[in-house]
């Protein structure tokens, strides 16, 4: 079986919509689970609201990174293995 371009692109999808519905299910998640840990609702909007701003940074800082340095791919994988490492994580966090 070749590895074609068409394949490349059909792989990394399926990897991409792996990793946005568990990233996307956790943070659907994220306020009623730390709920459960016992945060107050300020707690849940100020630890919600500081994980997306630094998101957004880094998508800033890693995008300027990867334009200059031309590692692509190497930030690609590095992002979606740090998805796939952090959020079964949090499955310990009541522990």
């Amino acid at each position: 079986m070749t590895w074609t371009p068409w394949r490349s692109v059909f792989a990394f999808g399926l990897v991409s919509l792996a990793a946005d519905m568990v990233y996307e299910g956790m943070r659907a998640m994220a306020g009623p689970f730390l709920g459960t840990l016992g945060a107050t609702a300020l707690t849940v909007g100020l630890v919600t609201g500081a994980g997306e701003a630094v998101a957004l940074v880094l998508r800033l800082g890693t995008g300027v990174w990867a334009d200059r340095s031309h590692n692509h791919w190497r930030l690609t994988v590095l992002g979606y293995a740090m998805t796939a490492t952090c959020v079964p994580l949090l499955a310990i966090t009541p522990s």
